[in-house]
């Protein structure tokens, strides 16, 4: 049986493909719209945004719901509302811990490999007191995944047991030999080695802290489990998102299309004006190698999101395409779109889209997440403070992979 969501995205199919027939009437009978047929038009366009609107909104009350459920199954092997029957290895520990008692969540290869695209890790996973620390592992990053949607985009998340520094190639320049050469017999071929040089990921240490109320901790039927991976999920999804960001920003230098005409210093300019508007874009696009595109997706701030989903094309219709599917990401030019709080916004000057690969962005995270409890940091207020501390990085290792879109200076 289908979900409310799914009911109300197929309602919303249903009217952009009707008003896609009707812009498409006026463009075939090579004439604009008339008055009633703009105002129908516009009207399903409203609809079927506002259906798309409170499908994300009750996909997402869905997805939360599912997500607690689930952590409380797998921390406490049972249903919410059942009486207890026992207790995972960490819940044991965040209940019962000694002052200084440490609890690990890594995994158990010394370095693996996982590239995400709004997939939930899969992978085995262990930790120190037992294999119950596999679920709450992979909640943590369900969080990270979840609130970090720069993680989403296809990056390639490194885990390594230790936080040595690890070196990278990175293709500065790609092989290539322009033109095929025809090779004569016994003769010399010609050489068209790629530029390599190398680029050093090392980790840092960051943390996050959070205070439960004792009455809480002693309580059998709070997810005492599931509170501490979903507060920490968000924290390290902030933490790791910045620093992907920064990384972003620093090593994707490639100007894939910046307009010729002033007019696009807050924006992407004028539809009417060449190169301007859905130009810019389609520029953008064709800008990065085909085969860095099949793969490919847009990262940006909201405000640009928010430019983009009111720009219509040449025929009147929008750019932005919403998901067919709740839950799934919207779409610019049938690429995945996500957001990054991190980027900057349009303004003057400023590289405010990203568009390419971005498994060509490696994150490290050194020795999982260590999380550590103390009875005395706020015993005045009769808290149990748990901490949780991770090390990480990120760097880019081929440039021409992602390309980024520049405002003009007025």
């Amino acid at each position: 049986m289908p979900s409310i969501a799914d009911t109300l995205m197929e309602r919303r199919k249903a009217l952009l493909t009707q008003a896609t027939d009707l812009a498409q009437q006026g463009v075939a009978e090579s004439r604009d719209l008339t008055v009633d047929e703009q105002a129908k038009f516009d009207k399903m366009i409203a609809e079927a945004e506002g259906l798309h609107t409170r499908a994300t909104a009750i996909a997402e009350g869905e997805k939360a719901d599912q997500l607690l459920n689930e952590s409380f199954r797998q921390q406490t092997g049972r249903e919410l509302g059942e009486e207890s029957r026992g207790e995972s290895e960490f819940g044991k520990w965040a209940r019962e811990a000694r002052v200084g008692d440490s609890f690990e969540v890594k995994p158990t290869t010394s370095e693996t490999r996982a590239l995400y695209r709004g997939a939930t890790e899969k992978r085995a996973m262990s930790a120190t007191g037992g294999a119950a620390a596999d679920s709450v592992y992979n909640q943590l990053w369900q969080y990270v995944l979840s609130y970090g949607q720069i993680m989403q985009a296809g990056v390639d998340i490194i885990n390594t047991s230790d936080g040595n520094t690890l070196p990278l190639p990175v293709a500065t320049a790609h092989a290539s030999t322009g033109t095929p050469t025809v090779v004569a017999a016994n003769a010399a071929l010609t050489a068209s080695d790629a530029t390599i040089t190398t680029v050093n990921l090392s980790v840092s240490k960051y943390g996050y802290l959070t205070l439960v109320p004792t009455e809480l901790v002693q309580d059998a039927n709070f997810d005492l489990e599931g509170y501490i991976a979903q507060a920490a999920g968000r924290e390290l999804a902030r933490t790791v998102s910045a620093i992907a960001a920064a990384a972003a920003i620093a090593g994707f230098t490639t100007l894939g299309y910046q307009p010729a005409a002033a007019g696009a210093a807050t924006s992407l300019g004028t539809q009417t004006t060449a190169g301007q508007g859905t130009d810019a874009l389609f520029s953008l696009f064709h800008s990065v190698l085909p085969e860095y595109r099949t793969n490919a997706a847009w990262l940006m701030a909201d405000p640009s999101i928010g430019i983009i989903r009111n720009l219509k094309s040449t025929t009147g219709g929008p750019v932005w395409q919403p998901a067919v599917t709740a839950g799934d990401p919207d779409l610019i030019v049938g690429k995945p779109v996500y957001f990054a709080p991190q980027l900057p916004t349009m303004a003057a000057s400023t590289k405010s889209i990203y568009f390419g690969e971005w498994s060509a962005l490696k994150v490290r995270v050194a020795g999982g997440v260590r999380f550590e409890r103390s009875n005395e940091y706020a015993f005045g207020n009769d808290q149990v403070a748990f901490r949780a501390v991770v090390r990480c990085g990120a760097v880019t290792v081929d440039p021409n992979a992602v390309k980024f879109f520049q405002n003009t200076a007025t």
